[in-house]
């Protein structure tokens, strides 16, 4: 994996046969010098084949951990080609249920950033259980949804900022996004569809642009502190989080506030 200190949102992507949109989390800049680890976590989309050529860059990492935040409906539809493949171990994690079962769907539910909102409100034994299998990973770990945007948007946003990337570097992040799955929009659309799901309404879900996100992550600030505040709040221990910081930042860095470190 490339680790140059000047890394670009290119040197960032996986380019794999069976992904529009699976990336490292490492080469983002940290708020006080340097850059987090390449090899370490990966962001996705699902991955529906699995070629030869991208076992083998999968392999070389080595990926060791997967984790599908995605609900029992769409692994279904869209089988994951890494529950067949070897030498992984699967954690299927589901985001978006505990919203439905404490009936907090937004009033507009196709507001994407009222959603995000909710899940961070409600969806916290997740996102804790899903840090803590990132973290005691034995290789580099990936998590996924459908379309690595919004439940893995989520996700890898609380890590970065737990780890103290910056807010614009977040949110860059997250738009990359944005433009990768063009040729997923059209087939998730005609899936909603066919499940009764009116196009236009659907459409307002399927964007990731930094407005999209920005309301979530006020809302880390005001309610929890933060990242870091808001993963403690959830169960999510300090050596979790030293853990993270370890595995994920780059070089002796400093780890965060409320850390058990010297």
């Amino acid at each position: 994996m490339p680790v140059s200190a000047n890394a670009t949102p290119e040197d960032r992507v996986l380019a794999l046969a069976g992904s529009l949109n699976t990336r490292d989390l490492g080469g983002l800049p940290l708020a006080r010098g340097g850059r987090t680890r390449f090899g370490v976590m990966l962001r996705s989309d699902a991955l529906l084949t699995l070629g030869q050529a991208d076992a083998d860059c999968l392999a070389e990492l080595p990926l060791t951990t997967v984790i599908d935040l995605r609900q029992p409906y769409e692994r279904e539809r869209d089988r994951s080609a890494l529950v067949e493949w070897g030498g992984v171990e699967i954690h299927q994690i589901e985001i978006w249920q505990a919203i439905f079962e404490a009936g907090r769907v937004p009033d507009d539910p196709w507001d994407l950033s009222a959603l995000y909102v909710a899940a961070l409100d409600h969806c916290g034994d997740a996102f804790a259980e899903a840090t803590r299998v990132l973290c005691e990973a034995p290789g580099a770990a990936l998590f996924h949804c459908t379309a690595g945007k919004d439940r893995t948007g989520i996700l890898a946003a609380l890590l970065l900022e737990a780890v103290g990337v910056p807010r614009a570097a977040v949110i860059a992040d997250y738009a990359l996004t944005h433009d990768r799955i063009d040729p997923l929009r059209e087939r998730l659309l005609v899936d909603a569809e066919a499940r009764g799901i009116a196009r236009e309404d659907f459409a307002r879900l399927l964007g990731a642009t930094p407005e999209m996100l920005l309301p979530a992550l006020d809302h880390l600030d005001e309610r929890y502190r933060g990242a870091r505040g808001y993963l403690l709040s959830t169960g999510v221990d300090v050596v979790t989080l030293d853990r993270l910081q370890t595995r994920l930042v780059d070089g002796a860095a400093e780890p965060g506030p409320g850390s058990t470190r010297p």
